[in-house]
């Protein structure tokens, strides 16, 4: 719990107070992998961090096959660079707005999660501006992090995606990450990741 308070401390300051005051709207829950947090066409009503373990989000298109949006997990080492990793586990889409969902979340390794319901959370906004400054940051947070993951597809070759993501999310392929999604999350097919990988004898 305490690297989770690091990282909101990236986007607030809280004094312990605040913290506290925070920390109570928390329940603890835990998925084994396989499981899904959410599925598409849910409506999110709560907000959930990510404290251990990987979860993927994911679109599933019409001819069933998924896309990988991103990986979820809590690492210090990304705190100046979230491309790749957001520990707030929600379609923000569906939890501010209240449409079904356009992602799914799956865990991949056995997850310990915190929960926030969206009442409850709402309601401490709506009680200081603090808090309305919290929430102002996560959103542009995740809006940098949907702009940047955005070019990187558009701009950076399949090996510089591989490259990025090996420097921000090192011991990706030794976590038990299935290769199809690593290949998804890049852009790219299995058989293509598997010829970089051979290529950097990964």
């Amino acid at each position: 719990m305490n690297e989770l308070k690091t990282y909101i401390n990236y986007f607030m300051k809280l004094s312990e107070s605040e913290w506290l005051e925070f920390s109570k709207l928390f329940t603890t829950v835990k998925y084994k992998k396989g499981e899904y947090i959410y599925g598409e066409s849910v409506i999110s009503d709560s907000l959930y961090f990510i404290v251990d373990g990987i979860v993927r989000s994911y679109k599933l298109e019409d001819d069933a096959k998924d896309f990988t949006w991103t990986f979820h997990c809590l690492n210090m080492d990304t705190l100046n660079h979230r491309m790749l990793m957001d520990i707030a586990v929600v379609d923000y889409v569906s939890f501010t707005q209240g449409v079904p969902e356009e992602l799914a979340f799956e865990v991949l390794i056995d997850a310990t999660l915190i929960k926030i319901d969206k009442k409850e959370l709402f309601a401490l906004y709506e009680s200081n501006p603090r808090w309305q400054k919290f929430a102002t940051k996560m959103a542009e947070d995740s809006y940098a992090i949907m702009r940047e993951r955005t070019f990187n597809l558009l701009t950076k070759s399949a090996k510089e995606r591989l490259e990025l993501l090996i420097h921000y999310f090192p011991g990706v392929f030794e976590k038990d990450v299935p290769l199809e999604h690593i290949a998804s999350y890049l852009g790219i097919t299995r058989q293509s990741l598997s010829r970089l990988q051979r290529e950097k004898k990964l």
